[in-house]
């Protein structure tokens, strides 16, 4: 039977240490998606910018606080809510298939991404700063409060469009196929195992960015608050200004995070969850 609330903190604990070691990866994924045409830069320039600017401090630290927070209101809810959700879709047993699986992690993701608009706009202000412009908030808490002082409160739920299809994409796509990939292993034999959850994760990783990049892209863009006040105004001007090449900008960054994210996540969640007798996904 589904533990909801062990399992929210179980993957939330393992996202909150893998976040915390790859936020240099997203701060830089950021970077380059707010860059104009003209300033755009590869990864080695970025990496080597941003050192120059501050060394390993500014790589690291950027949004480091509203990352910790989010890794209970984005992973810890969309991954240790995803069992209880598909059980009650009936997407439970080895002979399920994906779509119910697709639909819970988008499920949960959509849930997820609601909650968590308000941090993820503050991380991508404080990332953004370090992306193009001077330093306009020394902490996450003073980038939330200026947004609450220009915007109100409603202000921090702009760009939710972006943010839960992004979220939405990203969750369906990594957990259905994670979970389908154990599935068919399992049915050929396999064991649960560290090594198949993953080589598993690591499939999961490249799926799951290849099906979120272009909503990524946008909510970037939009909770950045420098490229229109709209999503849809955002997907417009990327249209016409960069065509489809425009919606996979930053695409090596946040492939480079993701999978090495996933990689260690989900056999970390599902280390914690042993752990803790909740058994695997």
């Amino acid at each position: 039977m589904p533990k909801p609330v062990e399992e929210v903190l179980a993957s939330g604990l393992g996202c909150q240490i893998t976040d915390t070691i790859f936020n240099p990866l997203e701060m830089l994924k950021t970077r380059m998606q707010l860059q104009n045409i003209a300033e755009r830069e590869p990864l080695p320039q970025a990496v080597r910018t941003v050192w120059r600017r501050g060394g390993l401090w500014l790589l690291w630290t950027p949004g480091l606080q509203a990352t910790w927070v989010r890794a209970y209101f984005v992973t810890g809810l969309r991954v240790g809510l995803y069992p209880t959700v598909r059980a009650l879709l009936g997407s439970t047993g080895e002979n399920s298939g994906v779509l119910g699986k697709a639909a819970a992690g988008m499920a949960t993701g959509a849930l997820s991404a609601s909650l968590a608009n308000p941090i993820d706009m503050v991380r991508t202000r404080i990332h953004g700063q370090v992306a193009s412009g001077p330093q306009r908030w020394a902490s996450s808490l003073a980038a939330l409060s200026a947004i609450v002082a220009a915007d109100g409160v409603a202000g921090l739920w702009r760009g939710l469009g972006a943010t839960v299809a992004r979220q939405m994409l990203l969750s369906g796509g990594q957990l259905a196929s994670y979970d389908q990939a154990k599935q068919a292993a399992r049915q050929r034999g396999v064991r649960e195992s560290t090594a198949l959850h993953m080589a598993c994760a690591a499939l999961s990783g490249v799926f799951a960015q290849l099906a979120c990049m272009p909503a990524d892209v946008i909510k970037a863009k939009v909770l950045s608050g420098d490229h229109g006040r709209s999503v849809l105004e955002c997907v417009r001007a990327t249209a016409a200004q960069e065509g489809v090449a425009g919606f996979y900008r930053g695409f090596l960054p946040a492939v480079a995070r993701q999978c090495p994210v996933i990689l260690v996540q989900m056999p970390l969640i599902e280390a914690i969850r042993k752990a803790a007798g909740l058994g695997h996904i």
